[in-house]
């Protein structure tokens, strides 16, 4: 074709290469705007976040997060000494944070923040390679959907940093220092939560693909350095326990307890659902077609990378689907859509994409999730709302200077009551045991009552309950509540109902127990205190 002039667009093309004779000044300028775009829309979203630090709190999901770290303080290992279904690194660096700044729910909040912060942070610096439009685009996404899951510092967006971060250093195949470094946060990522492993492993091929052997051994000896740690603790809690706490319990036994149905959910839920499920495979076509037009470009590695760990954490959402646990894995799939939108537009036009597209697509994404789910967005302009507007002060539980969020004034103050009954009648050192009332099904527990009564000594392996697992055959939670001195028990878990295996009953052994050797001493809402009867002169 004579006069004709073929197009190749690759995803490098994304981002003009300047003229030489301008090149450095203009870098530095584009450097100075990205940073300042960064911190732009960082401080908006640090807005939304901030009314986060004073909302209610789960009683045992973020009670763990003030217990667990506590517990390792006193010389107690998880697995050992207590029932975690997570790796140690969350509960380490939450033990170091207490120790520098104090044992409470906003320092725990402000890790949870930190972990958001690496997170956002992260998916910046990766969309960045293709322009800062949509660097900001992909940000403001990521951001309004993390907004969503509030601040507790669950190890799971500790394992999302390390592994973002570990897909960055990783991209950079020429540098086995970085190598090493990817291997290592790769490792820190499973330390944080052992279950996103295959995630790690299918995002990291096209980035092993690229190394070179000697980078590829030093991928393999980072995350081997980085693992040390859990191969230390097994030692000393044992290979049946870890392997019982992060495999067989969790995925054999209570997994189908908290499974819920993927038609069981909420409409608004289920469409975000599926929109993640095509996001997922936008994101792996663009990527498969980056990488085939220019496979020696470290971007297309990095962009199909990201797209398959966006599949592999897709389980998180699957396997309970509620908002939160779809929030778990869409914000990364769903935050690159612009990315795959604009790339996969451009290559069908055969030209490079201007900013105005870029901009379109972002809006796209954000209407997209408006139409399908227009809850969600009202709770993204909720958060910003209370930030601006809001002069209600949060409604604590406190007990000599430790605090817990409650939902209501009401709960707080019964809460307290009871703590202050408890404190006049127990003694340091005795041992206390939270749990539901009927302990032939453990699937909640108020575990944040260990964390305001510090001065008792928790009773039970189980200070969070999960079904099929504290209450399964062989268990030893009845001779764990027969080492009480001392029974919360809350009733209003006892009318537990989802679609799954937590409606099962279990033994009755648990509430032989506690009807023979306890009685109660005092009724709270839905609490009962109970104390041993051989301390029932104390009483009077």
């Amino acid at each position: 074709m004579t006069g004709a002039c073929k197009v190749t667009l690759e995803l490098s093309d994304m981002t003009p290469v300047p003229v030489e004779p301008a090149r450095a000044a203009l870098g530095s300028s584009e450097r100075r705007n990205k940073i300042l775009a960064f911190a732009v829309v960082l401080l908006v979203l640090l807005i939304g976040f901030w009314p986060s630090f004073e909302r209610e709190a789960s009683q045992m999901d973020e009670g763990t997060l003030l217990v667990y770290p506590e517990m390792l303080q006193r010389g107690k290992l998880p697995y050992r000494d207590f029932e975690t279904f997570y790796g140690p690194a969350n509960p380490v660096f939450l033990a170091a944070a207490f120790t520098l700044f104090g044992s409470n729910i906003f320092v725990e909040r402000a890790v949870g923040l930190l972990y958001r912060l690496l997170i956002l942070l992260a998916i910046f610096v990766i969309a960045q390679s293709w322009g800062k439009t949509l660097a900001v685009g992909c940000l403001v996404l990521a951001g309004c959907l993390l907004l969503v899951t509030y601040l507790p510092a669950f190890a799971w967006f500790g394992a999302m940093a390390c592994a973002l971060w570990s897909l960055q250093l990783g991209r950079r195949a020429g540098s086995n220092a970085l190598c090493f470094f990817a291997g290592a946060l790769a490792g820190c990522a499973l330390l944080f939560r052992v279950d996103v492993g295959p995630a790690m492993i299918i995002s990291a091929l096209p980035l092993l693909h690229g190394m070179t052997w000697p980078g590829r051994r030093r991928y393999v000896y980072g995350a081997g350095v980085a693992l040390l740690p859990l191969g230390i603790l097994t030692l000393f809690a044992g290979w049946q326990p870890v392997l019982e706490n992060l495999f067989l319990t969790p995925v054999l036994r209570s997994g189908p307890a908290r499974h819920l149905p993927l038609f069981s959910a909420e409409p608004y839920v289920l469409n975000l659902f599926f929109a993640n499920m095509i996001a997922v495979g936008l994101n792996i076509t663009a990527g498969i077609a980056a990488g085939r037009s220019q496979s020696r470009d470290d971007r297309a590695r990095l962009f199909l990378s990201l797209a398959l760990f966006g599949l592999g954490v897709t389980y998180q959402a699957a396997q309970r689907l509620d908002l939160l646990h779809l929030l778990f894995a869409g914000f990364v799939s769903l935050a690159i859509l612009p990315l795959s939108l604009v790339d996969l537009w451009s290559r069908f036009r055969g030209v490079a994409p201007r900013k105005g597209e870029i901009i379109l697509a972002t809006i796209a994404v954000i209407a997209l999730l408006q139409g399908i789910a227009p809850e969600l967005t009202i709770m993204v302009r909720t958060a910003f709302v209370a930030a601006l507007h809001s002069n209600a002060e949060a409604t604590f539980a406190e007990r000599n200077g430790r605090a817990f969020p409650s939902r209501s004034p009401e709960v707080a103050e019964t809460v307290a009551r009871m703590l202050v009954k408890l404190e006049a009648l127990s003694a340091p050192g005795e041992r206390l045991f939270v749990g539901p009332a009927d302990l032939r099904r453990t699937n909640y527990s108020d575990t944040y009552l260990y964390y305001m009564m510090p001065e008792l000594t928790p009773a039970t392996y189980f200070l969070e309950m999960n079904p099929s697992s504290a209450n399964r055959p062989g268990s030893r939670l009845a001779a764990d509540v027969q080492t009480a001195d001392w029974l919360v028990l809350n009733r209003a878990y006892d009318r537990w109902s989802e679609p799954n295996r937590s409606s099962e009953y279990a033994s009755s052994i648990p509430n032989t127990v506690v009807q023979r050797d306890f009685e109660v001493c005092g009724e709270f809402g839905s609490y009962l205190l109970c104390q041993r009867r051989n301390r029932a002169g104390s009483l009077h």
